[in-house]
């Protein structure tokens, strides 16, 4: 699929559900690699103030999801199977980024790592590390 309609759908796809009540934005998208980030807000929060694990994970899956997808033939989208996170630090700043690179992409299973980093200005703190594993399936 030609990368700038496979873009257009991934925002499509981020704009609803569980990706648009957190405020996910794709901030890069080329083939292989991706980037979202989302604002910290406080309803996405936990009971220290930093960004809540389950919002952390869910932008490092969404981000894996993405990279694999832009390898696939127009036609496939993917489905995380497995998804290993190593929570290293709080996940605080002014927004979150997670940035994917696809490790393997078979036409079947894909491999993704996706970091996470909390960002104020110029200032990022890895937070977390996670590792994606997703499989191909046709649309519809």
């Amino acid at each position: 699929m030609h990368q700038t309609k496979l873009k257009a759908l991934f925002e499509k796809i981020t704009d609803q559900g569980f990706t648009k009540a957190s405020g996910f934005r794709v901030r890069d998208f080329e083939k292989g690699a991706v980037a979202l980030e989302v604002e910290s807000k406080e309803e996405l929060t936990q009971f220290m103030g930093y960004v809540h694990a389950g919002v952390v994970t869910g932008l490092a899956d969404h981000a894996a999801g993405a990279a694999y997808a832009s390898t696939l033939p127009e036609g496939k989208v993917c489905l995380t199977v497995e998804l290993k996170i190593n929570l290293m630090k709080p996940a605080k700043g002014d927004k979150l980024v997670a940035e994917a690179r696809v490790v393997s992409a078979g036409g079947t299973i894909g491999v993704v790592q996706s970091d996470v980093y909390g960002e104020t200005g110029e200032t990022r703190v890895h937070c977390a590390t996670s590792l994606v594993t997703l499989r191909a399936v046709a649309i519809g």
